[in-house]
């Protein structure tokens, strides 16, 4: 640890003394988390530069995957301490039986356009909906994910049979070439890639899967395991209070310079770009009700089987 970052964690103590057990700022436990480059996990990185985790005696070391599905994998093997995880991944490794658990909310969709997700086509193609989409290509960033699902959704909103349409995987940073290039016929994508997508002069929105189909909704959450959670509940108590105070300060700022700054650090998104896009409502907990959406959602959509009882699933610190 630098000496500038020891000072910064022996500052952080002293404001957080009424929320937060003394912490030996020169023992910080170390845990590692899976993320993705998108805007919800923005108040995890505000969680780590404004010293939240420092303060509860916690180094957090991030890393980067491709989308919510690759990075559960870790979570199983000890890879990692905890997972930004789209709900439909999550769900379809409990059904497995995997012993995850949510340990904090992350984003829900907006009651309203816009929101982060949207569907794209090339200008000119003809797509407007759906039904158009059928016998034709469209991209997510992991298939029975969150972003699909969501798109299927759209799809059969819009008046297309979803079964009609095939789904290919490709991250969200490089769908805008794959749509220009004609790999594919539309995308689901994610901001701020949309934003990005939409400058180039060449693609254009016709949707907005979430919050067009299911405003409010549940989109993404962290997990961890549940015999992790039994033996360190402390450690996770401390990580969910300073996640918190992650989201406090990213809610505090919507829209404000220090928060588009913070996006486009993580993102490598220009910050003149982050002015354009759309933010998710960030949230701090989970509830059954959401978690009995999804599953319900998924259902509809071919991700059939048994599941757990929501709230079985839901740990103290998302509560």
């Amino acid at each position: 640890m630098t000496q500038a970052t020891r000072r910064a964690a022996l500052l952080g103590l002293g404001a957080s003394t009424l929320m937060a057990p003394a912490i030996n700022a020169q023992a910080l436990t170390k845990m590692r988390v899976s993320v993705i480059p998108v805007l919800d996990v923005a108040p995890l990185h505000a969680a780590i530069a404004q010293g939240f985790f420092a303060a509860e005696g916690i180094e957090i070391d991030t890393s980067t995957t491709a989308g919510g599905a690759t990075g559960l994998p870790g979570l199983i093997a000890g890879q990692f301490r905890a997972v930004f995880s789209n709900g439909v991944s999550t769900m379809l490794g409990v059904r497995e039986g995997q012993e995850f658990k949510f340990i904090s909310g992350a984003s829900r969709a907006t009651m309203g356009p816009p929101d982060i997700l949207a569907v794209l086509t090339r200008k000119g193609s003809g797509i407007r909906s759906g039904k158009d989409l059928e016998g034709k290509r469209i991209a997510s960033n992991t298939r029975n994910n969150i972003v699909w699902l969501r798109g299927m959704a759209w799809v059969e909103k819009t008046g297309g049979d979803w079964r009609k349409v095939t789904t290919v995987e490709i991250p969200f940073p490089q769908m805008a070439d794959a749509l220009i290039g004609g790999r594919v016929d539309a995308v689901i994508s994610s901001e701020p890639f949309v934003a990005a997508a939409l400058e180039t002069g060449q693609i254009e929105r016709i949707g907005w899967p979430m919050s067009e189909t299911q405003p409010g909704c549940t989109n993404a959450h962290y997990v961890g395991m549940g015999p992790d959670l039994a033996r360190n509940g402390e450690i996770f108590d401390r990580w969910a209070r300073a996640l918190h105070k992650g989201v406090d300060w990213v809610n505090e700022r919507l829209g404000q310079p220090p928060l588009l700054e913070l996006i486009s650090n993580f993102s490598r998104v220009p910050l003149e770009r982050m002015r354009n896009v759309a933010l998710p409502a960030y949230a701090k907990n989970v509830t059954p009700a959401e978690i009995d959406e999804l599953v319900g959602t998924m259902q509809r959509y071919g991700l059939t089987g048994r599941y757990p009882a929501s709230a079985s699933l839901i740990h103290k610190t998302a509560q």
